[in-house]
């Protein structure tokens, strides 16, 4: 029996018993019956909403107990949300006036009002409070209102609302009773907050835990990994072959990854070619096996650089050459990963698996770190190689080289020498170490040398050239050359040591050839030049012989200084001879240029002049002293004049014009002609050794006036215009400006 029958039957009784349902006694136990039934209607929703019912249910439960005790027609619960009042239960549902979700106005809504005072309201005839509130619940039917606010220990929450159809429905009692009830609600409602913050809390917290869980097995997983990745990058070295490597891994991934087939095939200009293969004794797939390049799996792989998943090969829609050995083998799932170094695919590792679907989307992530320590171990292979092959193939250059070589670092050590260097310990009679000081193997005196080129070059940073002369007589060109770091200074030398004996002599014989021919077409003009003072002579001695008391004392000893004038004259045109032919190494000494002018014209000056050849000289006075080689020097301006002696071929003015001065830092002979010119075609080859535009001659002539040039720090000019005639200067460093010799 609900609690209103009980009610009736209740205040039934009480009025059989007392006689009159007016009686002050009748209205006093009605009203202490009320309160305990209102008293059991709150103890009923106390017990019967629990925290995890959901908002509705409790609603429902709520609304169905009061209905026992209070009529309404509308009822509705309004709570705080972020400082709005909104609508949360309305019953009936169906209602139009305060559906759920309505904001209330809190200007116009009666609710608000009671939120801000905190105190009930009841409203007992509608129509006549006037507002749009009021008339919307009017509308509907309702004509009384009564307003209770919902309170926590937290502070208000919201209100609870009942509407009547009924005018004065409500007294001061029944919102009371709703107080009750709403500070009921409140309770459970802030304990229902409490109680799904504390759920979502729990919750928050499970799925972190999960979370952790899972993160942990996960990072736990991944550093299985990483271990075995590091593993393999460990076990590996750029000596070992790809076998070699394939075995060092196998063991390894079958930690962590099923296969039954594993292969590294790498791309060739025949295709892509399985360098090892395991197992090794399966002859199919095995090593040597060549895929297409066009439409292979693992050409697929290398095209696309993408993973290539065989799921089902039996099965699959997409076919591949491969795919009739590879179900042979009985392998019925793969997947192909590409091998990529810097952006670029140099091949594939495979692995194949008899059960299908064995490899997932987490294993081609781990396979493709794995691929990419192995490709870089491959590619580290495969420079080593490389580099340890142009390694082999320098060694085997630097040591068959015949030159001897030798790096010093900037103590003066050995750091490395070819077996030609060898050869010096014979001269040095020193043991020849790396590591040991340069001139404690190659100097007597165990001293460091003065003129060191390696120290020149550490200095000024650039190469340096140098010609010693050992006691032995041998002669060596050593050149010097700067080795920089990364920094930008020298940080090693390089000395290249040249054997230069045998050259130095022929040179010698060239030049000595050259001058033997210019002997040879000097005969003549010396002959001429010896035959005018030997006819003086024989005529004074003659003089003498015959007319012996003729003569005064005085006459006598003019014709004897004459005698002796043209013996002296005779001798000096021999000893220029002689000392132009002679053969001996350089002896500088200091000189000046127009001197060596005037000894060549003393050789030359008949020869030119009997071709009808004039001579101009235009020689500066006090020029610049030089030191040179008297006899080289010589040698060049012979040259010049005797082939501008045979530039006059066709020509009729035939002048030779022979100028000296400073130019600079050097001092210059210039001989210039009126004669035929050189081709500008020719001028570039005019030094090389045997080039000769002439019908006659060696062709060595200039290529060694250039070297002796060279010799003294010098250099040679010349100017040419066909048809014109041409100008050669010889140009020599005053002394001052040459350095040691």
């Amino acid at each position: 029996m609900d609690v209103k029958k009980r009610v009736n039957k209740m205040f039934a009784e009480i009025a059989n018993n007392s006689g009159s349902e007016n009686s002050p006694f009748h209205a006093y136990l009605e009203e202490i019956l009320k309160q305990n039934l209102q008293l059991e209607i709150i103890n009923q929703i106390a017990k019967s909403i629990t925290i995890e019912m959901s908002f509705e249910e409790m609603m429902e439960d709520v609304a169905t107990k009061l209905q026992q005790i209070i009529s309404y027609d509308l009822l509705n619960l309004c709570l705080l949300e972020n400082g709005e009042l909104v609508v949360k239960t309305a019953m009936p549902k169906d209602t139009p006036a305060l559906n759920i979700g309505t904001v209330l106005d809190p200007q116009g809504s009666w609710s608000w009002e009671v939120v801000r005072r905190k105190q009930f309201s009841i409203k007992t005839d509608i129509q006549h409070d006037g507002g749009v509130y009021a008339r919307g619940l009017f509308e509907y039917g309702i004509n009384s209102f009564v307003i209770v606010p919902v309170m926590a220990r937290s502070g208000i929450l919201g209100t609870l609302n009942l509407g009547s159809r009924k005018l004065g429905a409500y007294k001061e009692s029944d919102a009371h009773f709703l107080q009750q009830v709403a500070d009921q609600l409140g309770l459970i409602i802030e304990n229902a907050r409490l109680y799904r913050e504390e759920a979502m809390l729990r919750e928050k917290w499970e799925n972190s835990y999960k979370m952790v869980s899972s993160l942990m097995k996960e990072t736990e997983k991944r550093n299985t990994q990483l271990k075995i990745i590091n593993q393999i990058a460990k076990s590996i070295t750029v000596e070992m072959s790809l076998e070699d490597i394939l075995d060092s891994i196998a063991d390894k991934l079958k930690t962590i990854i099923s296969y039954d087939h594993l292969s590294i095939c790498l791309l060739e200009a025949e295709g892509l070619v399985i360098k090892a293969s395991l197992p090794k004794e399966g002859q199919l797939l095995g090593k040597g096996a060549v895929f297409a390049l066009d439409d292979s799996g693992p050409a697929k792989a290398i095209n696309q650089k993408k993973i290539i998943f065989r799921p089902d090969i039996a099965a699959s829609q997409v076919r591949f050459p491969e795919d009739r050995e590879l179900l042979q083998l009985g392998i019925s799932s793969g997947i192909i990963v590409p091998l990529i170094v810097k952006g670029k695919a140099i091949g594939t590792l495979i692995l194949g698996s008899r059960v299908p679907y064995t490899y997932s989307e987490e294993d081609a992530t781990f396979l493709e770190h794995v691929a990419d320590q192995l490709a870089l171990c491959i590619e580290n292979a495969r420079l080593y190689a490389e580099e340890s092959k142009i390694k082999q193939e320098w060694e085997a250059t630097f040591n068959a080289t015949t030159d001897m070589i030798m790096v010093i670092d900037r103590e003066c050590r050995l750091v490395r020498v070819n077996k030609a260097v060898e050869k010096l310990h014979v001269e040095f009679k020193k043991p020849i170490r790396v590591g040991e000081k340069c001139y404690l193997c190659f100097n007597p005196k165990g001293q460091e040398c003065k003129n060191c080129p390696a120290r020149c070059v550490f200095l000024t940073r650039r190469p340096v050239s140098q010609r010693f002369h050992l006691s032995s007589g041998r002669i060596l060109d050593i050149t010097a050359y700067p080795i920089f770091g990364d920094d930008g200074h020298v940080r090693e030398v390089v000395n290249t040591i040249k054997d230069v004996t045998e050259k130095v002599n022929m040179e010698a014989q060239l030049v000595q050839s050259a001058k033997l021919a210019a002997i040879g077409e000097l005969a003549a003009g010396v002959a001429h030049e010896l035959n005018s003072p030997l006819t003086a002579i024989i005529g004074d001695a003659l003089l003498l012989l015959r007319d012996e008391e003729v003569y005064s004392p005085d006459k006598r000893k003019l014709i004897l200084e004459d005698i002796r004038k043209c013996g002296e004259r005779c001798k000096n045109i021999i000893q220029n001879l002689s000392t132009f032919a002679r053969q001996e190494q350089y002896t500088f000494e200091t000189l000046n240029l127009n001197d060596i002018v005037e000894d060549a014209l003393s050789l030359v000056s008949y020869q030119i002049e009997k071709s009808c050849i004039k001579i101009f000289k235009e020689l500066q006075e006090e020029l610049p002293p030089v030191v040179g080689s008297r006899q080289h020097l010589e040698q060049v301006i012979v040259n010049f004049l005797l082939n501008a002696r045979d530039s006059f071929e066709g020509k009729e003015t035939r002048q030779i014009y022979i100028r000296s001065g400073r130019r600079g830092q050097y001092v210059y002979i210039a001989v210039e002609d009126t004669g035929c010119g050189i081709d500008p075609d020719q001028l570039d080859q005019i030094f090389t050794p045997f080039y000769t535009t002439k019908k006659r001659g060696t062709g060595l002539g200039l290529s060694i006036c250039k070297k002796i040039a060279d010799d003294h720090g010098g250099k040679i000019e010349v100017k040419s215009q066909v048809g014109k005639g041409s100008t050669f200067s010889l140009l020599i460093p005053v002394a001052e400006q040459q350095g040691d010799l």
